[in-house]
């Protein structure tokens, strides 16, 4: 009798390297999808497919799902690959433990990481820097007379405020800005907090990327320098690297010790050019966006994660050594093509991605079908904003014919 399998919750392309990192040891897999642009539905190692509509406003809609098929899926491993799944499982753990095996904390801890106001309270309390936090995103923050700009709105929960106002955070130059940006966290009644800007480019950010056992010990771990973001400076990581990291092991263990966490977590930090600091910038508790490459490089963590719930394990993995770059090259080409280019870019360090050992998030030549689907995708998007550019220009100029009402002037009053 085979083994019980996993199900990996959030389709994007994390979701496709854990699908390919599970099937290294034939593991069977089911994806969930919770938005419009997933792709790992496309993977040939995506065995059963199921869809959680609105999953961030209806997370008992994936509970529905997963107790409809509790007896198809009994002891598989749920394994989250966004912060709306990662919620929905520490939030009904002790329900969905009697028919799976939940690979996250529980519900408090989960909690601490989500919460960037508890992070960084905890943080500070093992002695880590954080960025300078001036108070909530209120109208009394933004009278302050200590404010030094530039500084970022920040939500204390990143995944609403990415899906309403799709960015990670706000960047404001003045008190105008601040005030307005005030203004739309308020009315997106999303909580948020002003910060000092760390200033410096996108290769000074790193990820410490570790695996807790279930007795709060380091199992498995892999230092990573992005290269790129997308946006730049922003972003998500587009390209990355493995690097060594001792300065930030210990002080990494020590706050997800202090968290109480288990499990896969990504620890992003950026180095400060102003004090040569290391600020802690967020945690990720779920499969990263860059997890093709700790697989690459012998940590395969979703894989470590079913092996240690489903088979009872105790796990370990370490680095092979493997020092090439990781990228997403999908949105890697796209924000080079239309993206304003820093005063850091160099064109020699692009290519120099491609052409020395790489891995990418989606593309693979044995698994081509979610990077092609990826491709059309947004080539559909920009064919829709063409046709509603169109449409816009097309209904301006038809007002514009016609003379607005008591003004005797061709579009006066138009728009």
């Amino acid at each position: 009798m085979s083994s019980p399998g996993a199900v990996v919750i959030g389709g994007y392309a994390n979701a496709v390297s854990a699908l390919r990192g599970l099937a290294r040891e034939g593991v069977r897999t089911a994806v969930v999808l919770t938005a419009d642009h997933d792709i790992a539905q496309h993977s040939r190692y995506a065995h059963e497919v199921q869809r959680v509509h609105y999953l961030n406003r209806r997370p008992d809609a994936l509970i529905e799902l997963l107790a409809f098929q509790r007896t198809r899926w009994r002891n598989w491993a749920l394994i989250p690959t966004n912060d709306y799944a990662l919620a929905a499982l520490a939030r009904y753990r002790d329900q969905l433990s009697r028919s799976y095996r939940v690979t996250v904390p529980e519900e408090e801890i989960v909690r601490r990481v989500l919460d960037k106001a508890i992070t960084y309270q905890l943080a500070r309390e093992v002695g880590l820097d954080v960025p300078t936090s001036y108070g909530p995103a209120t109208r009394a923050t933004a009278a302050r007379l200590d404010l030094v700009f530039p500084l970022v709105v920040k939500p204390l929960e990143s995944a609403r405020f990415w899906e309403v106002l799709g960015k990670k955070l706000l960047v404001v130059r003045d008190r105008l800005e601040l005030i307005a940006a005030v203004e739309r966290v308020e009315e997106a009644g999303i909580p948020a907090e002003v910060f000092d800007l760390v200033p410096g480019p996108d290769d000074r950010v790193y990820n410490y990327t570790i695996y807790l056992d279930g007795h709060g010990q380091p199992a498995a771990e892999l230092g990573v320098r992005k290269l790129r973001k997308a946006p730049r400076f922003f972003g998500v990581g587009r390209a990355a690297t493995p690097a060594h990291l001792p300065q930030l092991r210990e002080r990494t263990i020590a706050l997800l010790q202090r968290i109480g966490w288990r499990g896969v977590a990504s620890v992003e930090y950026k180095l400060d050019p102003r004090d040569g600091r290391y600020r802690l910038m967020e945690i990720n508790g779920r499969c990263p966006l860059i997890n093709a490459l700790p697989t690459r490089c012998g940590v395969n963590y979703p894989l470590l994660a079913w092996r240690e719930h489903v088979r009872r394990e105790k796990v370990s993995a370490a680095p092979n050594g493997w020092s090439g770059v990781w990228t997403h090259m999908h949105a890697d080409l796209l924000y080079t093509a239309v993206e304003e280019r820093g005063p850091d870019w160099k064109w020699r360090d692009f290519i120099r991605s491609y052409t020395g050992p790489w891995v990418d998030a989606v593309w693979s030549s044995k698994d081509p079908v979610p990077f092609l689907m990826q491709c059309a995708g947004t080539l559909r998007k920009a064919a829709r904003g063409v046709r509603d550019s169109e449409v816009r220009d097309e209904v301006r100029n038809r007002f514009q014919a016609v003379p607005a009402a008591g003004s005797g002037v061709y579009g006066a009053e138009a728009g």
